[in-house]
Formats: structure tokens, sequence, C-alpha cells
């Protein structure tokens, strides 16, 4: 093997694995709140959704596979292969309600929750109230002093 052949041989098991994450976006949701990310396309098709919990982050991708597809002569056979850069990312309280939204979000970015625009606020979860408890289960609890005896 000719030292061209050698060094494309090397350089392509180096950057081969970049190509795989190109269409990448972290998604770190660092609210007090679970909340459902809506990944869009920059044409407003949808592309994805996940469901994050608090303090919690994932990665998104939409290119493996799909290295090279672009579009040819016939651009239509291949309109699912091609570039919907930049994304848009929503962000939605797990009761529907909009939490926030960023817009012209690039490839390999990092979106954080707390970072878009909106209003960033869900709906506080009702909470049952507690079942009242029994007489005879607390600790401290006001007692007569035994009897003293001489």
């Amino acid at each position: 093997m000719g030292f061209g052949r050698c060094a494309f041989a090397l350089l392509s098991m180096i950057f081969f694995p970049f190509l795989l994450f190109a269409g990448t976006v972290r998604l770190i949701n660092n609210s007090p709140y679970d909340l459902r990310a809506v990944i869009r396309g920059g044409d407003g098709s949808f592309l994805s959704e996940v469901v994050i919990k608090s303090q919690k982050e994932t990665v998104w991708t939409d290119t493996y596979g799909n290295f090279g597809t672009y579009g040819g002569s016939n651009g239509d056979l291949n309109q699912a292969y091609r570039s919907k850069t930049p994304y848009s990312v929503l962000w939605y309280c797990l009761d529907g309600g909009d939490y926030a939204f960023c817009d012209i979000v690039a490839t390999g970015a990092v979106v954080t929750s707390q970072s878009c625009m909106g209003n960033r606020m869900c709906k506080p979860q009702r909470q049952e109230p507690y079942p009242p408890q029994p007489e005879g289960n607390y600790l401290y609890k006001e007692q007569t002093p035994p009897p003293r005896t001489q």
C-alpha cells in the first residue's frame, strides 16, 4: 500500500465518527420541571420529540447512516435526507402548556431549557392532601405525668 492510501485510511478513521454525529443537538433540561422537547426543522417539519426529566440531558441526532445522500438530480426522492438546519427546539410542560422556544439552533449546539425565550413556568402539580393521622401515632403528645408514689 502506498503512502497516499495509508494517509487516506488514517484520516478516514479519525474523521468518520464526526460525520456520523453531524446532525446532533444536546438538550439539557435545567428547569425544576419535567419537560417535553420538540425538535423541528428549519422548514417547520416535525423531526422528533423527547421527554427529559428535570436536571437531566440527552443528545438528539438526525443523521445516522444518511451521510452523502443530499439530493442529486431528483431531489424529491431524497427529501427525507436533506438538511433541516437550523433547528428549532420547543419546550413544553407535561400538561401541554408552553414553556420556552429556541430558534436558529445550529448543528452541534447545546440547548438548555432556561436559556430559551418564553415564560419558563409550568402550572404547579396538584398535590393530594395527606390523609389525617390517627390520634395515637404521635411521639410527643400532651401526656399527664404518672402519679407520685411515696
